[in-house]
């Protein structure tokens, strides 16, 4: 007989064993393993005040941008681009070939655009009254 327990949050143990039942999944179907490495990218001015940044992570040759803010008075002047341009660069570096991330509709969606990223999906009421917009771009130079 199956027992379901629910939790709100995990403990190491039993997330490393769901881990590494995964990874031994995708070994018999051939995938390779994977293997994830963080990556931030943070901007701060003369005081030392954050100013911006960028967290994400490298894994099976593609960069996946997670979280991305600009501080509301450097806000188009290009410091957006500059943390975005050094990600992808640093990236690159470790081999990937492409990006993507997820913004919503009342963050900046129309930014990415900008920086030669497509929209592959809209997801409505991702919250309610509003939508989770999923944007990639190839890496290749």
């Amino acid at each position: 007989m199956t027992h379901l327990t629910v939790f709100d949050l995990i403990d190491d143990d039993a997330l490393k064993a769901l881990e590494l039942r995964l990874e031994q999944n995708a070994e018999e179907q051939n995938a390779p393993p994977y293997q994830s490495t963080p990556l931030s990218v943070l901007a701060h001015d003369d005081n030392g005040a954050l100013v911006g940044g960028l967290t994400g992570k490298t894994f099976w040759n593609w960069l996946y941008i997670d979280m991305l803010w600009v501080r509301k008075e450097d806000r188009g002047k290009g410091l957006g681009r500059e943390l975005v341009d050094k990600a992808e660069t640093l990236a690159v570096q470790r081999g990937c070939i492409s990006s993507y991330l997820w913004t919503e509709s009342f963050e900046a969606p129309e930014f990415y655009p900008k920086l030669g990223y497509q929209k592959f999906v809209v997801k409505e009421d991702f919250p309610l009254g509003h939508q989770r917009i999923g944007f990639m771009k190839s890496l290749r130079r």
